[in-house]
């Protein structure tokens, strides 16, 4: 082949040979056409206007073609220090963004706090918003009892899940206010919610200090006796680290969703798949949910063989059924979950203590769940039409990270010496451990999804019907 030839097939590489189709069709999504910000021409120096595309002395071209692909830290890649950093992230924003949040929550607090206390005076002085806040972000509270020359700790969590609606309802409006006209891109985006994550999570921890009680029964509620040796004293507080964590987690993901854009699927595959995941969870969540409220309806008592009866009393239905409905999607990925005194797991399909509607229940959630997955996989195949298996490995992943985020916020633990001052309550520990559920739900999710990912029943089906 001679350099005319080489010329001639370097040219039309770009192009099919078999239809002329443009091979780089496939990643036109990463690139933009941008202008130089530049106030002279580059070859001539001349002076240019921010309109111009080419420069009306020698006819340089001014708009270059550049990759949507913004650097987490910096565009240029010059070397970065702290203030580099700390000024690419919307500081400003973030924090109004926090505080106009945690104000529209006070609210709401306030509001449950009359609905549910009323009058009383007592409850009133130990309960304040602040506490209904925290508790709305699943924080878990330290308990400190002093009997005489004794003392006892304990601790509960409240990890209710229908709780999250509080402070996802909070962001909606400040979100729209400081931050969407943040999001011109992906990056930026995620840097948006991680900035808001920080910031909420840090001001929750400073009202967990500041919303501590202390009272002492013996005379009313005088926290300055607290601790003497004849008062029967009791210290409320939060734990730092729980506020902490599950703060910047419902911060960071509240942010991070109501921020989603369908230019950023386009951009990068990571977040249609990250989305998927997300969806995946929604429908395996809210077909449990269906399947519980339908049984309950028809007079089938499952809580009862599953050992809640002694909760529906003190609990609203709405909120047994909405917990339990996550637990055992959990289950049907396979993920071992406490259940009050119980531990229900694969094996307690071949458990002969078990009624047989709980045992069809249960091994129908596995079912459901196998199918769901299969369906996903078939779904990635078709739109990445790839031979590797790298978008179910990244599905599985996320989708095992989300899934242990959610054992870990939705944990229900009442300790034994919590229950004895919340005499309406028994000790009792619910969910499943975070570790497990990341392991196990990404193994079965990446087993399941990979066979419908192989077989792709949905291509078949399309190809038959073209022939």
């Amino acid at each position: 082949m001679n350099i005319k030839e080489n010329l001639i097939e370097n040219k039309f590489s770009n192009y099919s040979k078999e239809d002329g189709s443009l091979h780089i069709k496939k990643n036109i999504n990463y690139l933009t056409i941008e202008k130089d910000n530049n106030t002279y021409c580059s070859k001539c120096e001349n002076l240019v206007d921010e309109k111009d595309i080419y420069c009306k002395n020698c006819g340089e071209i001014l708009e270059n073609v550049k990759s949507k692909r913004e650097k987490f830290i910096n565009q240029e890649g010059e070397k970065a220090n702290f203030k580099n950093i700390a000024s690419s992230f919307n500081l400003i924003g973030g924090f109004k963004t926090s505080i106009s949040a945690l104000g529209i929550l006070f609210v709401f607090s306030l509001i449950i706090k009359v609905l549910l206390v009323g009058e009383n005076n007592q409850i009133s002085e130990l309960i304040n918003p602040i506490h209904i806040m925290l508790f709305s972000n699943l924080a878990s509270m330290d308990i400190y009892m002093s009997l005489f020359m004794n003392s006892a700790q304990s601790s509960v969590n409240f990890g209710f899940l229908i709780l999250l609606i509080l402070p996802i309802i909070s962001f909606i409006l400040p979100y729209r206010m400081f931050m969407k006209k943040n999001n011109i891109s992906f990056v930026s985006h995620v840097k948006n919610s991680l900035v808001v994550g920080i910031i909420y999570s840090l001001l929750l921890v400073v009202l967990s200090r500041m919303s501590q009680v202390q009272v002492s029964l013996s005379n009313g509620f005088d926290g300055l006796n607290m601790f003497n040796t004849y008062s029967y004293g009791i210290y409320l507080g939060f734990n730092m680290i729980s506020v902490l964590f599950k703060a910047f987690i419902i911060g960071f993901i509240s942010i991070f969703f109501m921020g989603l854009k369908r230019d950023y699927e386009k951009e990068n595959r990571v977040v249609n798949i990250i989305k998927i995941a997300l969806k995946t969870l929604l429908i395996g969540y809210i077909l449990t949910l269906i399947i519980l409220l339908s049984l309950h309806l028809a007079k089938i008592n499952y809580i009862y063989d599953l050992g809640l009866n002694n909760y529906t009393s003190t609990t609203s239905l709405g909120f047994v059924l909405s917990q339990l409905a996550i637990y055992l999607w959990a289950f049907a990925n396979l993920i071992p979950i406490n259940l009050g005194m119980k531990t229900v797991s694969i094996l307690s399909l071949f458990n002969s203590n078990l009624s047989l509607d709980l045992i069809l229940l249960l091994g129908s959630l596995i079912a459901l769940s196998s199918l769901v997955f299969i369906i996903i996989g078939c779904k990635l195949e078709s739109k990445y039409k790839s031979k590797d298996i790298k978008p179910v490995i990244i599905f599985s992943g996320f989708h095992a990270v989300i899934m242990g985020v959610i054992g870990l916020l939705t944990t229900i633990y009442v300790g034994d010496n919590a229950a004895s001052i919340l005499n309406s309550l028994s000790a009792m520990q619910m969910g499943f451990n975070f570790v497990i559920g990341v392991i196990i739900s990404f193994v079965y999710s990446l087993i399941m999804t990979l066979i419908g990912y192989k077989l792709n029943i949905f291509n078949n089906l399309e190809e038959e019907n073209e022939g």
